[in-house]
């Protein structure tokens, strides 16, 4: 079998939601001793070249090979490599789900929760 390609995940670690969700998948990595993944917070510090701050907050984003997904597609491809999320991973890849699924976050999710960040710093 052929080893998966290396996954870099883009989040928004200032999220109060999204930061801890994506805490729990750093220590799946880390406890399983997963090597094809990295967590980069795009709140702060470097972006991928050509990719705005703002479009990365705004949905998880992940670099596979030379491809950049975003939204269910990265969630998909993280899940694919974590034990206990595979199997919600392949229930998700069918392509009804998928669309399905897609349509929730990029339309309701996604948006909500950038907002939802977005009040937050304007709070501090």
């Amino acid at each position: 079998m052929a080893k998966a390609k290396f996954l870099t995940v883009y989040f928004n670690g200032a999220c109060s939601l999204c930061g801890p969700e994506v805490a729990v998948y750093q220590r799946m990595v880390e406890t399983h001793a997963i090597d094809n993944v990295a967590f980069q917070d795009v709140s702060r510090g470097a972006l991928p070249e050509g990719y705005s701050r703002e479009t990365l907050l705004a949905a998880i984003h992940a670099h596979e090979g030379e491809e950049m997904l975003q939204g269910v597609e990265a969630f998909i491809a993280l899940w694919l490599r974590l034990p206990k999320f595979k199997y919600l991973a392949h229930i998700i890849n069918w392509p009804i789900m998928r669309n399905i699924t897609g349509l929730i976050y990029n339309q309701l999710i996604a948006p909500w929760l950038y907002k939802r960040y977005l009040r937050q710093s304007c709070d501090i």
